[in-house]
């Protein structure tokens, strides 16, 4: 015993033998084997609550191996996302299928969370990674029961709007009885749109769309575009009223009804014959598509001229559950999901054709800095809260010949004048509105007149803004929404 412990420790003191060279070799062949055999879990959670998710959440799924009942669960794999958008929320779980028990248990479990507190989490059993489970899987979240976080709901953006919501009315026509609208926003900047002329000679005529929407601070608007034949142009009257404005964005002015209005609900409508284009992802029987102009998912119903659109997407994908871009035209209505509420899901009207090794085009990544609303996340260091029922904090930076910003955490609206210059940047003194704001509002608007006051340049990455100080230090932190 004792010479091996002699030979031992001679081989760890001699200077002329490399060091580390074999065990990195094994680091970089386990890496690389690792690599190549990871595959991916793919999958979609929606939200039981039709409600809005609030600013500052974090999506998390994991897959653990739930085979002991006696024994807390083992992680095999996870995902986490920041800022997930709203529901339905798409993620993606690489997993080494070598490190896999046969003869264990999977399932997947996913959570949002806010600062740390969890607000929605899935209560049922999902088995994932076993044999005959699907590569693709919906899973449905439920609110937290007994949650402090109540401004959950509807909240009011930036933009004034109370959002999710369905608007509603009857609007004049020059040649017809009157043109029915019903249109569905979501906090996540699409839309559904139906519009019925009616009172025409040969019955109402309908015309569907989907499509993205932003805001305009400048004519206090949102913008619709979508497969409409130029943009369509709402002026903002109120969280729950909307106004037609002419084509070109200027008010229209009449006494005649032009107006839109919410109940403050989302009642999604049933549309119909649109030309849709987006990527088809197909396994175990599961088919799901992800519209380009929107980049919604939905389900496909296996209704219709569906069985078209699976051959021919069989025999044009390139792996199995690849993505590939197709076209059909079809409609988007509510049908029932294995589990949890009813989903809009896509119905197949009619295949048109499929188009292998394209994609839909990404959306911008550069945010305009001038006639954005820039989200204030914190100011001198600290969050900024959004109350319910007050508009959502934010600066916006008109691109006007005189230079003005507005600015506000949600009490009152701060107006004045700014000057710019390359990222140098100050702003004047300016006026307000003179209502007492109750806590912690009241604290937040003293920060954001600090803030103004003691900035010096910007920093702009992106979708997300910095205002600094004299020394180069961050008073101020925003994010970039409601941009095209």
């Amino acid at each position: 015993m004792l010479d091996r412990n002699t030979t031992v420790n001679r081989k760890k003191r001699d200077p002329d033998r490399p060091r580390g060279i074999g065990f990195l070799m094994v680091v970089l062949a386990c890496l690389a084997s690792t690599s190549a055999l990871a595959e991916t879990l793919r999958g979609t959670a929606l939200i039981r609550e039709r409600i809005a998710l609030p600013a500052g959440v974090t999506f998390e799924a994991v897959v653990e191996d739930v085979s002991r009942a006696d024994a807390s669960a083992n992680i095999v794999a996870r995902t986490a996302i920041d800022a997930p958008g709203q529901s339905p929320i798409g993620f993606a779980i690489e997993y080494d299928p070598a490190t896999l028990d046969p003869g264990a248990i999977y399932a997947l479990r996913a959570t949002i969370r806010r600062n740390g507190e969890l607000l929605f989490t899935t209560d049922t059993v999902t088995h994932v990674l076993g044999d005959g489970d699907p590569a693709s899987v919906d899973v449905v979240l439920k609110m937290v029961s007994g949650n402090a976080t109540a401004d959950v709901g509807p909240n009011i953006g930036a933009h004034g709007l109370r959002l999710p919501a369905s608007f509603r009315g009857t609007l004049p026509c020059a040649d017809c009885e009157g043109i029915r609208h019903h249109l569905d926003l979501w906090p996540g900047q699409y839309y559904h749109l139906r519009r019925e002329w009616l009172g025409g000679a040969e019955g109402a005529l309908t015309r569907d769309e989907i499509g993205r929407w932003y805001a305009d601070p400048v004519r206090d608007a949102i913008v619709l575009y979508g497969a409409a034949e130029m943009p369509l142009f709402w002026q903002i009257r109120g969280p729950d009223r909307l106004r037609q404005m002419d084509m070109a964005g200027n008010p229209i002015l009449s006494d005649l009804p032009y107006d839109l209005t919410s109940d403050g609900t989302l009642d999604p409508t049933e549309l119909n014959g649109m030309a849709l284009l987006g990527m088809m992802t197909y396994f175990a029987d599961a088919a799901i598509f992800e519209e380009c102009l929107s980049g919604v998912r939905y389900p496909i119903v296996q209704d219709g001229d569906y069985l078209a659109l699976e051959r021919a997407y069989l025999d044009a994908q390139s792996a199995p559950g690849a993505p590939l871009l197709v076209h059909v035209t079809g409609g988007l209505a509510s049908r029932p999901a294995m589990e949890g509420p009813d989903r809009t899901s896509l119905v197949v009207e009619r295949f048109n054709r499929v188009i292998p090794g394209e994609s839909c085009e990404q959306r911008q990544s550069q945010a305009s800095l001038s006639n954005t609303y820039w989200r204030i996340d914190s100011l001198m260091g600290a969050p900024v809260q959004t109350l319910p029922d007050s508009r959502a904090p934010h600066v916006v930076l008109l691109d006007t010949p005189d230079m003005r910003f507005r600015a506000t955490v949600g009490c009152n609206q701060l107006i004045g004048g700014y000057d710019r210059a390359g990222d140098a940047l100050t702003f004047g003194p300016g006026a307000s509105t003179m209502m007492a704001c109750p806590p912690p509002l009241d604290a937040s608007e003293d920060s954001l007149r600090a803030v103004l006051e003691a900035t010096r340049s910007l920093r702009q990455t992106g979708t997300t803004l910095q205002f600094l100080d004299e020394g180069g230090a961050p008073v101020a932190e925003l994010t970039a929404v409601y941009q095209r």
